[in-house]
């Protein structure tokens, strides 16, 4: 009798540390936006794809925490002249909706930002834009 006073002793003393795990931390749509740079993966206007061109292939985007972005153009240039694109930008505290500005005006972009992709979806009065973009190293 004794063995199983102590069997029962010891799981009672253990269940509550077998419950115990540390939590995942999860970071914010803002964190996964700006831990990193992004790579353009794929790019879709009306549902269709739109292959994109070899001097495309290296071109990323930066976000800073500061609310500035840059959208480098890669080693591979498809113009000689082709520059960064800097600029501001803005998520929207649900996360859904980022706002670009730069000298091309401003953007309004439906998001998804998970840590793995960011979807961008623009619309304008004819066009719904897709761009996915993969986190780049």
């Amino acid at each position: 009798m004794k063995a199983n006073e102590w069997l029962i002793f010891f799981t009672v003393l253990l269940l509550p540390v077998s419950g115990c795990r540390k939590d995942e931390v999860t970071k914010s749509k803002m964190e996964i936006l700006t831990t990193g740079s992004w790579k353009v993966s794929s790019y879709k206007i009306n549902q269709e794809e739109i292959a994109l061109m070899d001097c495309q292939k290296d071109n990323y985007m930066s976000f800073n925490t500061d609310g500035s972005y840059t959208d480098f153009p890669g080693a591979l240039k498809c113009e000689i002249s082709e520059a960064n694109i800097t600029g501001t930008w803005i998520l929207s505290d649900d996360g859904e909706t980022l706002t670009l500005e730069s000298y091309q005006g401003i953007q309004n972009a439906a998001a998804e930002i998970t840590e793995n992709k960011l979807v961008l979806t623009f619309t304008d009065d004819t066009d719904v834009i897709i761009m996915t973009c993969i986190p780049y190293p």
